[in-house]
């Protein structure tokens, strides 16, 4: 009976030792996530959507109609040739010689629209007035690290991500590296946009960032290269600080 007992003493005490390590070794691993997303600047479209608009809020999606009870004069105005053009419409829903500047804009250029209109209101006399916007549609090449994502993501790792300690980001704990890549795909402009709780680690973050090697930078099908804004974030994507980052084009 004692020599049974102390086999299962001995079992236990060698379980015990090849545990251990893998738990140590779990407990140092940082769990938060990192990734890096695209900035959206407002009146951005995709050329795709810019291609298929009907109406002036498949352009931009805050455009209120409700707003008016009669058009005055909608003007969309573009870049054709390096000259800027003048298309006329009746009202919300784009003329066909609308759509066709629309179609035709120079990439990489604004495309204006003013609308003239009296408000819908309960005024007894309406005075004219003007509202409108300004779009551009992303390149169809975007910005991209060298090798692509995973690549990206493997730098972050090995230069930033592995020496933050563990317990640096708690609950929603988010922090926010905003940069520039310019037309010869080198990075600009990279700030701290929302601060983590240590001023270290957005220091680390903020020098990975610049040292990052040399994109693809963006470009248009004819070949116009454009820059592009980034955000890298680490911590919790649930922080309310998301939605200022202006990642998402829904």
């Amino acid at each position: 009976m004692e020599n049974m007992q102390s086999k299962l003493i001995a079992l236990l005490f060698i379980a015990f030792a090849f545990v251990r390590p893998g738990a140590s070794q779990g407990s140092s691993n940082n769990e938060f996530s990192y990734e890096v997303n695209r900035v959206y600047p407002p009146g951005s479209i995709t050329k795709e959507k810019l291609m298929e608009a009907r109406t002036l809020i498949d352009l931009d999606k805050r455009y209120q109609s409700s707003w008016v009870r009669e058009y005055i004069s909608v003007e969309i105005l573009a870049s054709y040739n390096g000259k800027i053009k003048t298309a006329a419409g009746k009202n919300d829903t784009l003329s066909r010689e609308q759509k066709d500047l629309i179609n035709m804009a120079d990439p990489g250029t604004d495309i204006s629209v003013r609308v003239r209109y009296l408000p819908e209101n309960t005024l007894k006399h309406n005075d004219i007035k003007e509202t409108g916007f300004t779009v551009i549609y992303n390149p169809e090449s975007e910005a991209e690290y060298p090798g692509g994502q995973q690549q990206l993501k493997q730098y972050l790792k090995e230069k930033a991500i592995d020496k933050i300690p563990a317990a640096s980001f708690q609950g929603y704990d988010l922090a926010a590296i905003k940069f520039t890549i310019d037309e010869a795909g080198l990075i600009s402009d990279a700030h701290v946009f929302w601060p983590s709780n240590d001023i270290k680690v957005d220091e680390l973050l903020l020098g990975t960032i610049c040292n990052m090697p040399a994109w693809k930078p963006a470009a248009y099908s004819n070949g116009i290269k454009v820059k592009q804004e980034f955000v890298l974030t680490v911590g919790n994507m649930s922080s309310c600080v998301v939605p200022l980052l202006n990642i998402s084009q829904d």
